[in-house]
């Protein structure tokens, strides 16, 4: 049987999702991983091979398991930035690099984990991306200014999933901003773009695009955080940027890839791309853009690019995630948000993960944790200020 290897350092929720999507394209799901990663929480996978909870050690084992069972994985997953960033790292071997990482040489590894490298190959590339700035400790903010104008995005180098991330209206803000940061970090100026926010699940097979989604958020935990409500649209006019993207960075694998589109100019910007999969993958079933469909079409051979029947589903749909839509509800206090699920709005229900008792049960064990806990904090700040 086709056998999958998830391999998770960070323990991160985006992958408790992904072994079912396994599940449904036929495959056999193994997990490495430290004990307590969220990834566990789910009755879909096959086993479990505990791993180190120190970096060294985990690497050496890993090592050791892929060198050992050549033939036992016909696909390794790396499931988070911080173990493509950790493999990148230690990896200087041609055929470890493309069994381990979702590259398909290692001519472009400085797309791993780094905001400067991306926009470094998009400018290789020719891909269009917004106009930007690789920080050199001591640049005058005046030579900053009058290269990028305000407002402009500054990204740490290796920020993710919204922390090290700012938006900066001014000088004063610009100067405050790179205190705050630091000069030990790495950091990318970014141009500003008008308009708002694509991001894109993406499955690529040696660079060949084989499925792919399509949606504006809705919702965010955080200001520039984890998108937790979106609207899928079918939107096939992004599909010649998309295959031109897989075939120059050579992607193998799963990619989150997020645009802006500029609405003055009616044009795509490439702003992101991170090599690794998400919780959105497996709500594709729900629009159409199957990736379970897709990892059978790589199982088999027979790649071709996944397309939604238009009998079966409607233009946009709307989508939810669960666990992250109700922490992001209980957050910011809103409780038509929360009404929303429990009352099954929209039937909202069909996205909780009732296909999986283990992982069901584990979100809410969570969610509770986190409200209970957040009423704590509010409590122990109230008896503070009494004092």
């Amino acid at each position: 049987m086709y056998t999958v290897l998830i391999v998770s350092y960070a323990n991160w929720d985006s992958l408790m999702e992904l072994p079912g999507v396994f599940k449904e394209a036929g495959c056999r799901v193994v997990l490495f991983c430290k004990k307590g990663s969220w990834v566990l929480n789910s009755n879909l996978y096959d086993e479990w091979i505990e791993a180190p909870e120190e970096e060294q050690p985990f690497v050496t084992q890993l090592f050791s398991l892929v060198k050992k069972n050549e033939n036992a994985y016909q696909w390794i997953i790396a499931g988070d930035d911080l173990i493509i960033r950790i493999l990148n790292d230690n990896i200087n071997d041609e055929v470890l690099f493309r069994r381990l990482l979702p590259l398909t040489s290692r001519e472009n590894r400085e797309l791993l984990g780094s905001k400067a490298g991306f926009s470094n190959l998009c400018k290789k590339y020719n891909i269009d991306t917004p106009r930007y700035m690789i920080y050199t400790p001591g640049q005058s903010l005046d030579e900053i200014s009058q290269y990028m104008g305000y407002p402009m995005m500054l990204k740490t180098d290796r920020s993710e999933a919204g922390t090290g991330v700012f938006k900066v209206n001014n000088k004063q803000e610009l100067a405050a901003t790179l205190k705050e940061v630091g000069d030990s970090q790495s950091i990318v100026f970014q141009q500003f773009i008008q308009g708002y926010d694509i991001n894109m699940e993406v499955l690529f097979k040696d660079g060949q695009l084989v499925v792919y989604s399509y949606a504006k958020l809705l919702k965010i935990l955080g200001k520039f955080g984890l998108s937790t409500q979106r609207l899928f649209i079918q939107y096939d006019d992004i599909q010649p940027e998309l295959e031109k993207i897989g075939r120059s960075f050579g992607i193998n694998g799963f990619a989150s890839i997020a645009f802006m589109y500029s609405e003055p100019e009616k044009k795509h910007y490439l702003i992101e791309v991170d090599v690794r999969p998400n919780s959105w993958i497996y709500y594709g079933r729900f629009t159409g853009n199957d990736f379970a469909e897709g990892i059978r079409r790589i199982v088999s051979g027979k790649i071709s690019v996944v397309k939604p029947d238009p009998a079966k589903f409607p233009k946009e749909v709307k989508v939810l995630l669960y666990k992250k839509d109700m922490m992001r509800a209980i957050v910011e206090k809103d409780l038509n948000g929360l009404m929303y699920w429990w009352l099954n709005k929209e039937n909202s229900q069909r996205f909780v993960p009732k296909y999986d008792k283990k992982l069901l049960a584990s979100c809410n064990q969570f969610l509770w944790g986190f409200f209970f806990q957040l009423v704590r904090e509010k409590i122990d700040r109230t008896l503070k200020r009494g004092k």
